[in-house]
């Protein structure tokens, strides 16, 4: 298969290197030569690499000699992304009329220097490139045909359905376990009056089912019953105490609390409000031995909870089984699955497509798929992977391949990792390889926004293009396809906010952070960086631990990404000297930060930046520099008072997140010059000689959950239509708001143009959910009742609305919120086939209400009266 890091880099370099923009430079600069002889070392080299993957397991020097292939082929990167990004800046300069001697970030302003500086270094790490070529011949590596073009196999059926049907029933072997575990924590009889809280352990071996039998235990119904509370924990590597307090309140308020400067005292006294007296169910899932001195305190806290009350462990240690289990009959070893478990465990994947099991081949396809899952030892996670991997083979040579390889064999050698999750991770596409390795980045357990995946995957150039189609798209492909495989799994969707999730097994986790150990690295809880000059995938789950000290140390970072934002300390300078960052995500560590400096011009690689929740008035004008930005999130950055004018200059942008940004109330000229836009949370449209709704008329590939505001300012059906919504296939939330703060009188204004504004601003019908705010017409449009594929919809604010009529016939409609509808006197009878849930707030004249055959929810709320 070939080393996954070092073949995608150079599979990139090749093409960097054969651009057209490269190969201008090149000629102008001298550079032909010597981007030819980097080509043709790199192909020599890449002959050779299958043969170098398989020989290097056992055997020092070729491993270091891959190392250092990787980091040279990354050096080469870096310098041919240097020449592309100067093409893209003079682009800009001849735009915006900036001569030479201008004075700006970059090198434009010093052509000749640019051109010296990067001759030399091109030539340095041809020489250096060179001497590890040579070295390829000491070890005795056969050469195969190498194709440069990148596997595009992508499951392109619809592998997401398949995934989703197929976890519901993938749980073989283990109910009669769940039965009993079920029966017992239920169960009053057998409560201890001197024990309030209970605790079982579940031990066994990595990839057995440990956690799909206590997520099993967890969505029983008699479980839903018996307790007040739920909840999750993913303990891992250390059992910190203040972690998981924190956690436990977070998850019982959804994340709504801040509780970053909360001492461990505080959060002891707030867990015992929120759990006192209230009969608990609660999961510490993965617990390992560190930090296990703790315990005793952490239960102290439990304690509070009404008796009866229970705590379900898995750990893979029977030494943390003993200390945590309440006693020795409340720990549970878990088997291995049976044999014929695992057998029907496997056919669900391993023949999920049509295969030839009843031809000719069907006996022997039987015979070696049986012997392959004697090879996974009983172990579930094992088996599925594997399953999935033979579904993909329609050959009885490529069975007995996967049967004989010596990969099997990597337990013997003191390996880790499950020999059939290295089976499978070969066989997948070399692209895929490379974005499921840099899911490594984050801890594990981590719950990972499936969003910030594409981004980081496309940021990284890890998804290949194919025809037309687009990269997010093809990313997203990726994705469900790593969830098909079981590389990804516990995947969790919520189709109004547009949020998909997913977490990783341990031992798939495992399996990652072996192949990233040198370039990935987590600094949790103040552990020390390994490999600083190697890594350059850096996160932590404390901006603390990117102090300018380990800044120094990792010159080559691409990624920075912190996952939380406990200390409240200001952002280390040393962030923005970074010069060959891909990716910068504060996340909520943002929240110090009161500006960006100029100096994020220099960041001129910088294709995602995420610096929502910070304090910062306005973006640098830099920013512009930043010619391959993809990305940039700004939510809930409430002061916010202007993004910059030159902001249509950034043509790579995607991704614009400016939801929240309450004290933002216009936009810059030229946004309709983002042409690749796919997500604007939020369009404004001016007033007078403001930005215009025009403005939208081409950005067709606008996706996801969209909001225009300001539609007061919009004068006519004409220029609302100018808008093309109709045309944007991809908008799944849409919001339309008209905002009458800044009238005098709002009974001034003529409801009719509101009437032909929202008539003119017809969406797809593809529109899944749909808001409307402040609207001041008496009628619905037409439209509405063409959206059949709406889930939810709200009203607010529209007082002069009188009827909602058609409502009713929409075959999906789930949700419906109506609010402030002063006007409304009456509901039509309707079918409403599926609606679940109806909120009604302030509508004083509503006095009838239709009949719901569904409904689940019912909530009205009257000034300060609620009743559901």
């Amino acid at each position: 298969m070939g080393d996954p890091i070092v073949s995608s880099v150079i599979n990139l370099v090749m093409k960097q290197s054969t651009s057209l923009a490269t190969q201008d430079f090149a000629v102008l600069w001298g550079l032909k030569s010597d981007l030819r002889s980097l080509r043709t070392i790199f192909t020599q080299i890449q002959s050779v690499l299958p043969d170098a993957e398989i020989k290097q397991r056992n055997n020092i020097d070729l491993q270091n000699w891959l190392r250092k292939l990787r980091s040279a082929s990354f050096q080469v990167e870096n310098v041919l992304e240097e020449v592309s990004t100067e093409a893209l800046l003079r682009r800009l300069h001849v735009e915006r009329g900036i001569k030479n001697n201008v004075s700006t970030f970059f090198a434009a302003s010093n052509p000749l220097k640019f051109r010296v500086r990067i001759v030399q270094r091109v030539r340095e790490i041809k020489e250096l490139l060179d001497q590890i070529a040579a070295e390829r011949i000491s070890f005795g590596l056969e050469e195969r045909v190498f194709s440069c073009e990148v596997d595009s196999e992508i499951e392109t059926r619809s592998v997401k359905a398949t995934a989703t049907a197929r976890c519901c029933s993938e749980i073989l072997g283990r109910d009669c376990v769940k039965e009993m575990f079920v029966e017992q924590i239920c169960n009053d009889k057998l409560d201890d009056e001197f024990v309030v809280v209970n605790v079982y352990v579940v031990y066994g071996l990595g990839g057995v089912g440990k956690t799909t039998l206590a997520q099993m235990i967890c969505n029983d119904s008699r479980v839903d019953k018996y307790f007040d509370l739920k909840i999750w924990l993913h303990v891992s590597n250390r059992f910190c105490t203040v972690r998981l307090l924190r956690e436990i309140l977070n998850s019982l308020d959804s994340g709504s609390c801040d509780l970053a400067q909360v001492e461990v005292d505080a959060l002891r006294e707030l867990v015992r409000e929120r759990l006192g007296r209230r009969r608990f169910f609660m999961v510490l899932d993965g617990v390992e031995n560190g930090g296990m001195s703790e315990w005793g305190g952490f239960m102290e806290v439990l304690k509070c909870g009404w008796r009866g009350s229970t705590v379900v462990v898995t750990t893979r240690s029977i030494e943390v089984a003993d200390v945590m289990a309440t006693c020795p009959a409340f720990v549970h070893s878990l088997s291995r699955l049976s044999e014929s478990d695992c057998w029907l465990l496997f056919n669900r994947y391993a023949f999920d497509v049509q295969k030839d099991v009843d031809g000719s081949h069907g006996m022997e396809f039987e015979t070696i798929g049986k012997a392959i899952v004697k090879k996974c030892e009983g172990l579930p996670l094992a088996v599925k992977v594997i399953g999935s991997l033979m579904c993909h083979k329609s050959s009885v040579s490529e069975w007995l391949s996967v049967l004989q390889s010596e990969v099997w064999d990597l337990t013997s050698e003191g390996s880790n990792i499950l020999p059939s999750l290295k089976l499978s991770y070969d066989n997948l596409p070399a692209h895929m390889r490379q974005c499921f390795a840099l899911c490594s980045i984050f801890p594990k357990g981590y719950e990972m926004d499936k969003q910030l995946l594409v981004e980081l995957w496309v940021a990284y150039g890890f998804v290949p293009s194919r025809g037309d189609a687009d990269l997010y798209d093809l990313g997203e492909e990726i994705f469900n396809s790593l969830v098909w495989r079981s590389f990804l799994q516990d995947v969790k969707e919520c189709i109004f906010d547009g949020l998909t999730t997913c977490k990783m097994h341990d031992e798939m986790h495992a399996l990652a952070r072996s192949v990233m150990k040198y370039e990935c690295s987590s600094i949790m809880s103040g552990e020390i960086l390994k490999f600083p000059e190697e890594v350059l995938h850096l996160s932590s789950n404390d901006i603390l631990y990117f102090s300018n000290e380990v800044m120094a140390k990792a010159k080559s970072l691409r990624s920075l990404i912190t996952l939380g934002g406990f200390s409240k300390i200001a952002t280390p300078d040393h962030i923005f000297e970074q010069r060959y960052l891909r990716v910068l995500h504060l996340g909520s560590s943002s929240d110090m930060i009161t500006d960006l400096p100029e100096s994020v011009g220099n960041l001129k690689f910088l294709r995602y930046l995420n610096v929502s929740r910070s304090k910062i008035v306005a973006l640098p004008n830099s920013i512009v520099q930043l010619q391959n930005l993809q990305t940039l999130k700004l939510s809930f950055c409430e002061n916010l008072c202007e993004l910059p004018e030159g902001i249509r200059y950034l043509r790579n942008l995607r991704h614009l997140n400016i939801h929240g940004c309450s004290s933002l109330d216009h936009m810059p000229l030229g946004m309709g010059q983002l042409r690749h836009l796919r997500r604007l949370s939020t369009f404004l449209v001016g007033q007078g000689q403001g930005v215009q709704i025009s403005e939208l008329q081409e950005l067709n590939l606008l996706g996801g959950e969209f909001s225009i505001k300001g539609l007061q300012n919009v004068n006519n059906s004409s220029q609302a239509e100018s808008a093309n919504l109709k045309q944007k296939q991809n908008i799944n939330c849409l919001t339309l708001s008209w905002d009458w703060k800044n009238k005098n009188n709002e009974n001034e204004l003529q409801e009719n143009n509101s009437e032909e504004v929202l008539e003119a601003l017809q969406p797809h019908k593809n529109l899944k959910a749909l808001t409307i705010s402040d609207y001041q017409g008496s009628r619905l449009p037409n439209w509405i009742a063409g959206l059949v594929n709406l889930v939810s919809i709200t009203f607010q604010s529209c007082k002069r609305c009188e009827n909602l009529h058609s409502l009713g016939k929409l075959p999906l409609l789930k949700v419906l919120e109506l609010k402030g509808m002063d006007s409304l006197k009456h509901l039509d009878d309707d079918l409403y086939p599926c609606l679940e849930k109806l909120v009604i707030n302030d509508c004083p004249n509503l006095i009838k209400l239709p009949y719901f055959p569904k409904l689940k929810s019912l909530c009205i709320v009257q000034g300060d009266e609620v009743s559901s």
